[in-house]
């Protein structure tokens, strides 16, 4: 094989790349699904009334650890009533 000498110069393009060929059909950006305002405002909705929810739920807590406080410290009372009846 006769191969002629070859230099690697800044004109050499053995390790760039070559560009592809031009496209012919148009490029558009890809398209965003629309959100209705009934979407919105359904969420919107939901989530207002997990809210509410979650605050009446908070609230049943509240008044049950209150309620069980009161049922502890009246039943403590007692048993230290008898208790102290006995010794």
């Amino acid at each position: 094989m006769n191969l002629e000498p070859h230099r690697h110069g800044s004109d050499c393009d053995c390790y760039r790349p070559s560009a592809p060929p031009p496209c012919s059909h148009p490029h558009y950006p890809p398209a965003r699904p629309a959100v209705s305002a009934g979407k919105v405002l359904a969420g919107l909705a939901a989530g207002s009334l997990f809210l509410a929810v979650l605050s009446v739920f908070a609230i049943a807590v509240a008044i049950g650890a209150v309620a069980v406080t009161i049922c502890v410290l009246v039943l403590y009372g007692i048993w230290k009533d008898v208790m102290g009846r006995k010794g």
